[in-house]
């Protein structure tokens, strides 16, 4: 029997097609509990505030099998309804019953519904309004879950600045107001079912933390191998790398293992390979003597970093991220 919300006019089903490495669990649309609104971290208005998108950095950023959302509305594509106005289209991304990642150990109980948007910054169009209040009804009347939450709402995410709209006034159709003020950063955080240092930290940091502060922050952590209930440091890892806006950059010479710039690969030779070897050996990634040449042992122990801390940039080739990384390494042993 099909649910009435598909068929709301401005709803795609993109269930097969969007990027994927792996498969979630369908546990049945008796397991949803609570609705819970989310927004992201892009301006609406932008190429990456979009289902496929989003469903590009879960994947490829985060590690998950798939798109976190079970729905992801998209106010920059807009769809003409029976009445003559537009509605923001709304993408179908799993079944309702699915278990995908949004809300760490709630994943189970909870359906995901995120607004494209940063709406710290944007506001809410009524193409936008319409679909939430739409979707949110067809929703009630299919008795796919109980009660709806913010993601900040949520067991484990008060510091979460998510969703900021008043997503109670969106479902009536009323002006927006703004939700309280989250609260601040916990010093330490739990990790939850999902959970990433790239998912954590959030898209480029947004939330003050970036993942070259948690690693440091964090230096017997391996990021590759969090585990559910594992604590790290959080608030107290903010600026830990990433240097206040007034701290002037420290030169290269003060360190005790400078880094090289430019790119380096197999075959080049010179003080900067030596600089590269000498910092490897450091955090035992073991590259031989340091002789200034970029051999198989350099190649294959820069490898290994980039297995450990850059998964998606495995290539053997020491460019601008992997040295932003390795010097957050360095820095995390107290080098």
């Amino acid at each position: 029997m099909p649910y009435t919300f598909e068929k709301l006019p401005q709803l795609v089903d993109r269930r097969e097609g969007m990027q994927e490495r792996g498969e979630y669990v369908d546990y049945g649309v008796e397991s949803k509990k609570v609705r819970v609104w989310h927004h992201s971290l892009t301006e609406k208005h932008l190429g990456g505030s979009d289902a496929e998108s989003f469903a590009d950095y879960h994947v490829n950023t985060n590690g998950w099998p798939g798109i976190g959302y079970q729905f992801v509305i998209e106010p920059k594509n807009q769809v003409e309804g029976p009445d003559g106005r537009m509605r923001a289209r709304i993408v179908w991304c799993h079944n309702p019953g699915v278990k995908s990642y949004h809300v760490g150990n709630s994943n189970k109980m909870s359906l995901g519904i995120c607004v494209a948007g940063d709406y710290r910054k944007d506001k809410l169009d009524e193409a936008t309004l319409l679909s939430i209040s739409e979707l949110h009804a067809a929703l009630v009347r299919d008795g796919i879950g109980d009660s709806d939450k913010s993601h900040n709402e949520m067991p484990g995410y008060s510091w979460k600045d998510c969703c900021v709209f008043d997503y109670h006034d969106a479902f009536k159709f009323k002006p927006v107001a703004k939700n309280k003020q989250p609260d601040q950063l916990p010093g330490k955080y739990t990790v939850q079912e999902g959970d990433t240092y790239w998912s954590i930290a959030g898209r480029d940091g947004a939330q003050g933390v970036k993942v070259n502060d948690l690693i440091v922050a964090n230096p017997g952590v391996d990021p590759n191998k969090l585990q559910v209930g594992q604590v790290i440091k959080f608030g107290k890892a903010q600026n830990a790398y990433t240097r206040k806006p007034e701290e002037p950059k420290k030169p290269q010479s003060a360190y005790k293992y400078p880094l090289p710039t430019g790119v380096h690969r197999k075959g080049d030779k010179g003080a900067g390979v030596k600089q590269l070897q000498n910092a490897l050996n450091a955090i035992y990634f073991k590259s031989g003597a340091a002789d200034g040449i970029f051999g198989p042992k350099v190649e294959d122990a820069m490898r290994r970093f980039q297995m450990v801390y850059l998964p998606y940039e495995v290539d053997g080739v020491y460019g601008p991220n992997t040295r932003r990384k390795l010097q957050a390494v360095l820095k995390s042993k107290g080098y």
